[in-house]
């Protein structure tokens, strides 16, 4: 029963959002990179290490804030998106 509750808690503090590609249809690479965090810093943070376990450089492109909806989804909810334009393969 402590596991179970244990990783509930896990979950709730890492938080759970988009960290996602989006792909170039064309050329079947990846085109855009899309990750979540609970701050804008956080957020291009997340970027960066999601850019780098693909291999690929970005450049930020947009930064958006997501209401969050209930009375304690603040707690477990990643509330800014950045989105990152894939500029080089590494």
């Amino acid at each position: 029963m402590s596991r179970g509750w244990a990783l509930g808690i896990a979950v709730l503090l890492t938080g759970c959002g988009p960290h996602y590609t989006i792909p170039n249809y064309d050329t079947n690479e990846i085109e855009k990179v899309i990750s979540s965090g609970r701050s804008p810093q956080g957020c291009i943070e997340n970027l960066k290490e999601d850019a780098k376990n693909l291999n690929v450089d970005v450049r930020l492109t947009d930064v958006q804030q997501q209401p969050s909806s209930g009375p304690i989804s603040w707690i477990y909810t990643n509330t800014y998106m950045c989105t990152g334009k894939v500029v080089a393969k590494r």
